[in-house]
């Protein structure tokens, strides 16, 4: 469940998923490599599923046994990449935040909503630490905390395989932005150097439109590489936030989002 994400990482399942297509292709059972391995077909199971990261001396073991040797170099890698802590995880986030920080960090494409916001992934840094002092219930430290990580967050974007952003903002967010002096320039610079990045997709509800159909509150869609997890959605709210996970929930969010940015 992608409630508890917070755990398995992109990689262990990419890597676990890449172990079980060995294996079924081997025409081999989850007994029979826990017989190689010496374990229980429960270990096994941990270990395709990406809950556990498998050791190197069982890898080279299974992948002998599977007669798939070739693949050493390529799984060793990636079984390396999967056994590391990601940097939400030593950064002291409260738990929700870190949670999400850690999908978002290995999604292919992040579709966000805001109403009041400037989204969190095209904020300058005096807007990030604004908008947190004015929320008063994080402490000095706290504050700095998550300035950092939402900086951080904003390497993705200019990686050598940046993040695909589409971000939608009502015209709230730019009018109040506007009347904060000393932020709204930097601001309002930093979405326009954003918007000419060809991963990034900018556009602005007008208040022309009236009522509609996303003024029950901002929202936030992510998608995934290789399609080893389905599409999540996230809300969060003054003291926290929440994933979203089921199926149809995260359908009609999808729908939602469609609908705004036509």
């Amino acid at each position: 469940m992608l409630r508890t994400m917070a755990g398995p990482t992109i990689r262990r399942r990419h890597l676990g998923a890449a172990l079980r297509q060995l294996r079924t292709e081997s025409d081999e059972t989850r007994e029979q490599a826990a017989f190689v391995l010496g374990c229980s077909p429960t270990k096994v199971t941990y270990l395709e599923s990406g809950r556990n990261v498998i050791g190197k001396t069982e890898l080279i073991v299974l992948l002998q046994h599977y007669g798939a040797e070739d693949r050493l170099e390529t799984l060793e890698e990636l079984r390396q990449e999967a056994g590391k802590r990601g940097w939400w995880s030593t950064a002291r986030l409260p738990q929700w935040l870190a949670a999400y920080v850690g999908l978002e960090t290995e999604a292919s494409s992040v579709r966000c909503f805001e109403l009041e916001l400037i989204p969190g992934l095209l904020q300058t840094e005096q807007y990030t630490r604004e908008i947190h002092r004015l929320r008063g219930h994080v402490t000095p430290d706290d504050l700095e905390r998550r300035v950092t990580a939402r900086l951080r967050r904003q390497e993705r974007l200019t990686a050598s395989d940046p993040l695909r952003l589409s971000a939608l903002l009502s015209e709230a967010a730019l009018k109040r932005c506007a009347r904060q002096p000393g932020v709204a320039a930097e601001q309002f610079r930093q979405l326009l150097d954003w918007a000419q990045r060809p991963n990034v997709e900018i556009q602005v509800l007008p208040f022309d439109i009236g009522l509609h159909s996303g003024m029950s509150g901002a929202f936030t869609l992510l998608s995934f590489p290789e399609g080893l997890l389905p599409d999540a959605g996230w809300q969060e709210y003054a003291l926290g936030g929440h994933l979203i996970d089921d199926e149809s929930d995260v359908a009609a969010l999808a729908r939602l989002y469609d609908e705004l940015r036509g």
